[in-house]
């Protein structure tokens, strides 16, 4: 092929294809990476000129769901909680904080992407809490709090202050459920 794959993003932009975009989305998942690259791999290969990255999209969560569904939902929450979008592709209400309803088999943005301040994820967190008390699985909860605490050590926008405070705040609803708090690998920026 003499020149790169472009993929239609959501907002109109043209972009060309880039797998190693696919591969980190799974991996944030919770994908292990060598099924990462196996998805990104198998995606590659189906993927033609002019596809949009919503068609995109839609291949790489059917190919989690079926390795393990926890990482499709391990990405729509990471999406909703870092990228603000809603996905409605399993046709569920869901209510957006402004207080508007949706439903269909659209994503929509929903504000501004990624998290800006330790409040955020306070109300996460406390979600996650009604969460378990309505019955969602523990280990969804547990996947849950990994991936809000990548996406607070990833965040640009919020203070080295809050960020700080917010692994303190994650790690503690951790240890209220008996699970290991999180560890630092390096110091926080």
């Amino acid at each position: 092929m003499s020149g790169k794959i472009k993929v239609v993003k959501m907002d109109g932009r043209v972009e060309d294809f880039n797998k190693e975009k696919i591969i980190a989305a799974c991996q944030n998942a919770g994908a292990p990476p060598e099924v990462a690259k196996e998805i990104a791999e198998e995606v590659s290969k189906k993927v033609k000129d002019g596809i949009s990255t919503r068609e995109i999209r839609t291949m790489v969560l059917d190919m989690l769901e079926k390795r393990n569904p926890e990482w499709r939902d391990n990405w729509e929450f990471y999406d909703r909680i870092v990228k603000k979008r809603i996905t409605y592709e399993r046709g569920k209400f869901v209510e957006v904080k402004k207080g508007n309803l949706y439903l269909g088999r659209e994503v929509r943005d929903i504000g501004e992407k990624g998290l800006s301040d330790l409040e955020e994820v306070l109300g996460i967190l406390r979600e996650l809490e009604e969460d378990l008390e309505h019955g969602i699985p523990r280990r969804t909860i547990h996947n849950r709090t990994y991936v809000l605490f990548m996406a607070v050590l990833r965040s640009k926008k919020m203070k080295k202050e809050d960020k700080i405070k917010a692994i303190e705040a994650i790690n503690e609803f951790r240890k209220k459920q008996g699970w290991k708090p999180f560890e630092l690998k390096r110091p926080i920026e």
